[in-house]
């Protein structure tokens, strides 16, 4: 019996209407020239960047060059040009880019929302996600905060991106129309999570980086797509299940906006413990709100290939102690597992379970034996 699934399709009209900032009425040669394009603007008082490639003579001069500029280096994904924007600066400043839609939204029907987006080089921090948000219309609003009250679209920058400044990576997500929708905001509504990335703009270079804290999270924005998803039916003989990433469902995590002093740091060649990392009652289940504390891990892993981890599994008294020192080797693992399932090679991770033999507080009452029950980490420089 020949089997079918659903399988991915995009019509090819994208609904973007530059899609890679090359439609530009000039070339910029400084910053906060978002308004150079034809197409996208600046949502409110805040002053996004606009990237292009420009001449020998030029380039010179130029502060926003592609693709030596003052935020890093970077070539353009496609084209000759690119956005930037801060995620995170200083006090609450934020900034958005917008655009309208070729067409808009049908009420019901689904589309794929794609961008290419890297990390600055001399980018001070790294932020955990960027928000898209579709609306009825563009925005004008008197501030340079962080755009509250709305709905959009989260896309996690911890795992595609975290800290690397070498390459572009491609973000994406299926949305459902409410019908009408006829633009689109794109920038950081809320964060949760802020990294430093060890990076800052060379002394001789004059960058509106800051130099002297680490308070930006600098990205930059390229090939900005939305198709109608169109899920088309073909035969197959081979294959008689659905492909994983057809069934995905973005998560809108809780808004929480986050003071840009609010850094998540992480310390090398010390165990600590992971404090919201949870399993099932007596399994070694990872549940799904352990995922974001173990990302952070993940971030710091895939950024430098010279760490490596161990993970140590811990217990309360409760039971026999093999079954207790098997339970805290098996959870453990699962940790390693989850990261190995990411992307980390095996040989950097270590997985030891103590069982129930170096417990942190008393088993005599309940509050204790939960704080015994615990997985630590050690991240090791070589």
């Amino acid at each position: 019996m020949v089997a079918s699934f659903i399988q991915l399709s995009y019509s090819q009209y994208n609904l973007i209407p530059d899609s890679s900032f090359e439609k530009n009425k000039g070339i910029p040669l400084t910053y906060s020239a978002i308004d150079y394009s034809g197409s996208w603007t600046s949502a409110t008082r805040a002053t996004p960047d606009l990237f292009c490639q420009c001449s020998k003579k030029q380039a010179k001069e130029s502060k926003v060059n592609v693709p030596n500029n003052s935020m890093g280096q970077q070539e353009a994904y496609s084209g000759k040009c690119y956005a930037g924007i801060f995620l995170v600066s200083h006090s609450y400043y934020r900034e958005f880019i917008q655009t309208n839609l070729n067409s808009p939204l049908e009420a019901g029907k689904e589309y794929t929302f794609k961008m290419q987006v890297s990390l600055s080089d001399y980018s001070p921090l790294a932020s955990d996600k960027i928000g898209v948000c579709f609306l009825n219309s563009t925005l004008k609003l008197p501030h340079s905060d962080p755009i509250v009250n709305l709905q959009p679209n989260y896309i996690s920058l911890e795992e595609e991106v975290g800290l690397d400044v070498n390459d572009w990576h491609e973000l994406s997500f299926r949305y459902k129309a409410k019908g009408g929708e006829s633009a689109l905001l794109i920038g950081s509504f809320a964060i949760k999570r802020i990294w430093k990335t060890g990076n800052t703009p060379p002394n001789e270079i004059s960058s509106p980086i800051y130099k002297r804290i680490d308070r930006d999270a600098y990205y930059y924005i390229d090939d900005v797509c939305l198709y109608e998803y169109k899920p088309e039916k073909i035969d197959t003989s081979d294959v008689g299940e659905t492909p994983y990433f057809a069934n995905q469902i973005q998560e809108k995590p809780e808004e929480i906006i986050v003071a840009p002093d609010t850094v998540q740091k992480m310390n090398f060649n010390e165990v600590v413990s992971l404090n919201n990392v949870f399993f099932k009652s007596g399994e070694d289940i990872l549940t799904p709100e352990s995922f974001a504390e173990i990302n952070i891990l993940l971030v710091y892993l895939k950024a430098r290939p010279n760490l490596r981890i161990e993970l140590f599994g811990h217990t309360d008294n409760s039971g026999d102690e093999a079954s207790n020192q098997l339970l805290s080797q098996k959870r453990a693992e699962a940790i390693g597992n989850y990261l190995i399932k990411k992307g980390i090679s095996e040989i950097r991770i270590k997985a030891i379970g103590y069982g129930s033999s170096k417990p942190i507080d008393s088993n005599l009452t309940e509050s204790g034996r939960k704080a015994n029950r615990r997985v630590e980490f050690n991240l090791i420089e070589n």
